[in-house]
């Protein structure tokens, strides 16, 4: 991690330098009042920076529970390691789901932090809004597109502009999933930074 401008994990806080969550591992649709929705999914990241590259390995889950037809709640929990490095993070994040436009449009609105040996998870604090979009090629294949800030609330943490681009693959949207993806995101606060990642999401859905 110190080639990548900071010394353990301690000094993230100080360096503002955690990379952001990267994967948008899903499409538009919402799960259905009382249903749920289970994603496992894996990202590998580069970040670029003036002083130095990184490479880590991102793997979480996200769970999505149905308040309403167009909306539902969800928990956001991944674990971040780097590859050259004996380290990493967890990052978790709650909050709603709301479906715009049917299977095709998505507001996102969590508040997110992260966690580790010596990190003040309150200092941390940050907020997603994001929009997804999902657009039907033929009854097995989408196209899923995303686009999200991510703005902490303290001055100490760097925001970022983060942008996805992937594709949904099935015979049965409404009950599973393979969603490959690739995202770019940018940091706002740090010039000439920024982290690519590609990925994979497996989803599963319960209920009617």
């Amino acid at each position: 991690m110190s080639r990548f401008a900071c010394v353990g994990v301690a000094a993230l806080i100080l360096g503002g330098c955690f990379l952001p969550p990267a994967g948008n591992v899903q499409d538009a649709r919402t799960v259905g009042k009382g249903n749920v929705r289970v994603t496992g999914f894996w990202s590998g990241i580069d970040a670029h920076r003036q002083e130095g590259d990184a490479t880590a390995d991102e793997f979480g889950a996200l769970i999505g529970v149905g308040g309403s037809d167009r909306s539902e709640i969800q928990l956001r929990f991944e674990r971040l390691d780097f590859r050259d490095e004996d380290e990493g993070y967890q990052f978790i994040s709650l909050g709603p789901k709301f479906g715009l436009i049917e299977d095709r449009l998505a507001l996102l609105v969590p508040i997110g932090w992260y966690l580790g040996e010596d990190i003040e998870w309150t200092e941390t604090l940050q907020i997603h809004p994001g929009l997804l979009e999902t657009f039907p090629v033929n009854p097995i294949l989408e196209i899923n597109a995303a686009q999200r800030l991510i703005l902490p609330f303290s001055s100490n943490v760097w925001m970022w502009l983060n942008l996805g681009l992937g594709v949904g693959l099935s015979t049965n949207f409404d009950r599973w999933a393979i969603l490959p993806e690739i995202s770019y995101s940018v940091s706002l606060d740090e010039k000439d930074t920024d982290v690519f990642s590609y990925g994979v999401a497996v989803v599963v859905r319960t209920g009617d």
